[in-house]
């Protein structure tokens, strides 16, 4: 593929090392599922998803970092079974009473993440994982996900190197590391002998929220770690400046969506929106 090999998983090893993009481990996703769950159950993002995917009436599908049902509830309506995974356990419980309001009875859940054991889940047609592939381990996970799922994968990660809009970042002072783009993905399964196509889904939703300035600096904090008191200051003064006064919203968020046949001998079906 290149003139000289380079370690790409290495390398997203490396960056990800990093980064100040650190991601969130399960008591964080716990302390949160409350308040995220209604926000990430209803969304046009899920159509688009579910709109690239080949689905049949017969897939049991396995929904990795399921959360409270984004994805799950909606594609238990399509298919025979899914099976949803999450290293939360408030996420799960999230998700078992949105399938009970939804008379949803086709979902079986396991309190398991990427770094877990899926030995114990049954046959899977289909493996999705949507923006839930923040690992640290790149190349491990895709050949996890690639080798569980008989049919497909389909995944959705982050274009760009940012959380958090970069017009915000530099207004308010803050320097950062940016995180792998999901470029290292399609290379990765490339290399692996699969053939990734590759969309894009725009999410008007990002990580950042801003209906006042509190829960603005609060978005922020929670995905950047930190931010010291000029800083604060500094992010009140743009969301005055530019959301409150102005009436500018915060940049959406443009997911690389990367699909893939396991059956390398059977390219997958393309269903892409171009």
């Amino acid at each position: 593929m290149f003139l000289e090999p380079i370690d790409f998983a290495h390398m997203y090893k490396e960056h990800k090392k990093q980064t100040v993009f650190k991601g969130k481990n399960s008591k964080d996703w716990d302390n949160r599922s409350k308040e995220l769950a209604p926000t990430m159950q209803n969304s046009l993002y899920v159509e688009e998803f579910i709109s690239r995917m080949d689905i049949c009436k017969e897939d049991v599908v396995l929904d990795i970092g399921c959360g409270p049902g984004t994805l799950a509830i909606p594609l238990a309506k399509k298919v025979k079974q899914v099976i949803a995974i999450d290293f939360s356990a408030q996420m799960l419980e999230e998700l078992e009473a949105y399938a009970k309001k939804e008379g949803i009875t086709n979902i079986k859940t396991y309190h398991i993440g990427w770094e877990d054991d899926w030995n114990l889940l049954p046959e899977i047609d289909i493996a999705v994982a949507s923006r839930s592939v923040e690992v640290q381990d790149i190349g491990v996970a895709l050949e996890k996900i690639s080798a569980i799922a008989k049919k497909a994968c389909y995944v959705t990660y982050k274009a760009g190197g940012s959380f958090v809009d970069m017009d915000i970042l530099d207004y308010i002072g803050k320097k950062i590391i940016t995180k792998p783009d999901f470029w290292y993905i399609p290379i990765l399964l490339y290399k692996d002998g699969y053939l990734p196509q590759i969309d894009y889904i725009t999410s008007q939703k990002g990580s950042i929220k801003s209906s006042n300035a509190d829960e603005f600096v609060d978005s922020l904090i929670w995905s950047l770690g930190s931010l010291d008191e000029a800083q604060k200051s500094k992010a009140r003064e743009y969301h005055y400046l530019f959301i409150e006064k102005n009436n500018k919203q915060v940049k959406p968020f443009t997911w690389a969506f990367i699909a893939w046949s396991t059956q390398k001998d059977f390219p997958l079906k393309c269903k892409l929106h171009v």
